[in-house]
């Protein structure tokens, strides 16, 4: 590895633990500061904008008082109760008196205005006049006998005979008409901003009438108001209830960050259409939290900075010691497969000392284990390969090189250039489909191959193999045995062929035919099968007259003669013992001539054959013929069938053939009274 490779990846992995965390810690501070920010200044908004509400309240608690008063003086309760001005003069006073108020009107209670301080209304039903719920002060409403006022609302308080006792009957009601003129006390409650300049206080009624939402004392229909409030309106207005008391309204705070602007609302006390809002441009938020986040982010950077500058000294010092480990190593060399040179570390007591110590005595160990593996190898009669997957390299015993033309330095595992190039074709393909299997099941694996020996001569192998994987089970190597079985592999075929075989006839014997027909049924797909079922006709009559030597010749010709008629077809024949020879045909053209077929074996065996004593013997035989799936796919019943077919020949005077049809079951069974 060069050392600047290193170097880069010892860097990554500061970057990734030290350096990320860091700009984690700095984003994830970042959020949690302008959360903080934004909280810390609606706060602020909420508290400034409640105690600037308290002004309004004192001056809505004002009109309120001098509705109140007049109502309660004698002079108004007269002019309510005689419908006269007699307290006109009274009314005009206190209009007089506090330039917040426009008008003063005293109404009967049907709402005619009985006495008005600038007589504009006098003698007419009061315009904004509400029969069933006459509010103690009103939204911003719309005047028209006024011609002056554009908008303004109303102080109103109920008149009684006994204003005390509020009895006597409901006599009308006092009418303060409250024009918010720049220089009202209203106004001048509401003025000025606060949070550096950036909020203001205003008024809004339930309509989303406003006063000095624009922070410049403008009365406002809904319809003129900036649109970024007018769409808070209705959250303002439904989230801030009625408060009645000072602390309903200290309890009563409603705030919310919304687009461009940033709300602190409450109610104004007994003024329900009322509510104060605090608005703020949101712009100063993000300025107060940049300010802040600015101070953090140049905190975490200056630490993300000495921590990387530390970092890299570090690594710097440990990759050149690293660096010097490793070019050693490079230098060491393979010597028969182990290595021949140690570390020098005789002054080196550092950790890299201790290392390369320990790495000293592991390349003894392998030194030790590579002697002991090779000499038993060379000691033992198996054959060993080793294929090391880490660096595809191959390993094989000396044995194994003697007695196979394989050349390590260019065989792999599977590649055509190991054991896969010694075999035939069937055995290599079936070899470059177990090696996978073994790859993947990583369990010990064992099959039978044939190989091309340097001697040229094809011999017989058990090859063994296993994995050895790592701790996560990754496969490390491959070792596998080779044990040669040639003599052992060939006794045991010669065997089983002779256990297949019938010795007089050398066609398969009855379990042989039988397991092969099986094997042909099941693989047939959609092709036919026949089977035709041979019985030599009075064959008890040669053996009585010629002896059994000659009974032996008649069996040996039979098999000979019927053995033509599958050999290189794909067919075969069998005998079931004494004169009983079966056939089995697979290709269909022959199945579809099966019946010709009989009858030419039935001709070839009469023109019978002359023993080693000169006779001519003619042999006459009974055929019977079968279908798969004609007939029947099962093996019994298919044998059965044609065996019934050919006792219906033998009951119906014999040497001649028989295609089997379900009535013959139902005849009953043929008893050769000439059989073997």
């Amino acid at each position: 590895m060069k050392k600047s490779s290193m170097k880069f990846g010892l860097i990554l992995v500061l970057i990734v633990f030290a350096i990320v965390p860091v700009l984690i810690l700095g984003v994830v501070g970042t959020f949690t500061i302008v959360s903080y920010t934004d909280n810390t200044r609606l706060g602020e908004l909420s508290d400034v904008s409640l105690s600037k509400a308290g002004m309004v309240h004192t001056v809505f608690e004002g009109y309120q008082a001098q509705a109140t008063a007049l109502a309660k003086m004698s002079t108004v309760i007269s002019s309510a109760k005689g419908r006269n001005q007699v307290g006109a003069e009274d009314i005009k006073a206190v209009a007089n008196n506090n330039s917040d108020i426009y008008d003063v009107l005293v109404l009967d209670a049907q709402g005619k205005v009985i006495t008005s301080a600038q007589t504009k209304q006098d003698n007419s039903t009061f315009e904004n006049f509400d029969a069933e719920n006459m509010p103690a002060v009103s939204g911003i409403v719309s005047w028209q006998k006024y011609g002056d006022l554009t908008d303004a609302f109303f102080v109103s308080h109920e008149i009684y005979q006994n204003p005390e006792e509020k009895t006597g009957g409901l006599l009308g009601y006092v009418c303060l008409i409250i024009s918010p003129q720049a220089d009202s006390a209203l106004m001048t409650a509401l003025g000025g901003s606060y949070l550096d300049g950036s909020a203001r206080l205003a008024l809004i009624d339930a309509d989303g009438n406003a006063i000095n939402s624009d922070g410049k004392g403008t009365v406002m229909k809904a319809s003129e108001v900036d649109s970024g409030i007018s769409s808070n309106v209705s959250n303002i207005v439904s989230h801030v209830h009625t408060a009645t008391t000072d602390k309903d309204v200290a309890n009563n705070v409603y705030t919310d960050k919304s687009g461009k602007y940033a709300f602190a609302a409450g109610a104004v006390p007994n003024a329900p259409s009322w509510r104060w809002v605090g608005i703020s441009d949101t712009a100063s938020f993000s300025s107060f939290s940049s300010r802040t986040n600015i101070i953090a982010w140049i905190v975490v950077v200056g630490s993300a900075l000495v921590a990387s500058a530390i970092g890299f000294i570090i690594i710097n010092r440990f990759v050149s010691k690293m660096h010097d480990m490793l070019k050693k190593m490079n230098n060491i060399t393979l010597e028969d497969g182990f290595s021949s040179m140690r570390f020098d570390t005789k002054n080196d007591r550092s950790e890299l000392g201790m290392i390369q110590s320990s790495f000293n005595e592991f390349l003894d160990e392998v030194n030790l284990s590579s002697q002991r593996y090779r000499t038993l190898a060379s000691l033992a009669d198996n054959m060993l390969f080793e294929w090391d997957f880490h660096k595809e390299t191959m390993y094989c015993s000396d044995n194994l090189l003697a007695k196979f033309d394989i050349n390590p330095e260019i065989a792999t595992l599977q590649n055509g250039r190991f054991l896969d190039g010694l075999m035939n074709e069937e055995d290599s393909d079936r070899y470059k489909h177990d090696m996978p299997k073994l790859l993947k099941s990583k369990t010990k694996f064992t099959s039978e191959y044939q190989l091309m020996a340097k001697s040229g001569a094809t011999i017989w192998v058990s090859l063994s193999a296993t994995c050895i994987t790592d701790r996560v089970g990754e496969t490390l190597r491959v070792i596998g045995v080779l044990t040669d079985i040639d003599n052992e592999k060939k006794m045991e075929m010669q065997l089983t062929e002779r256990a297949s075989f019938d010795f007089l006839s050398q066609l398969y014997n009855r379990s042989t035919f039988t397991r092969m027909l099986q094997n042909e049924i099941e693989q047939r797909g959609g092709k036919k099968i026949c089977v035709m079922f041979i019985d030599v006709d009075d064959f008890k009559f040669i053996n009585d007259r010629y002896g059994h030597t000659v009974g032996d010749e008649v069996i040996r010709y039979v098999a000979d003669t019927i053995r033509t008629k599958v050999d290189d077809r794909g067919g075969f024949a069998g005998r079931f013992g004494g004169d009983e020879f079966v056939l089995c045909f697979t290709d269909q053209s022959d199945i579809a001539n099966a019946e010709q077929i009989a009858m030419d074996t039935i001709d070839q065996l009469y023109v019978g054959y002359t023993t080693t004593d000169g006779m001519l013997i003619n042999v006459r035989a009974s055929i019977g013929i079968a279908y798969c799936p004609e007939h029947t796919e099962d093996v019994t019943e298919l044998l059965s069938f044609s065996d019934t077919a050919m006792y219906f020949v033998k009951k119906n005077g014999k040497t001649n053939y028989h295609v089997y049809v379900a009535e013959d079951s139902e005849s009953g069974e043929y008893i050769d009274p000439e059989g073997f």
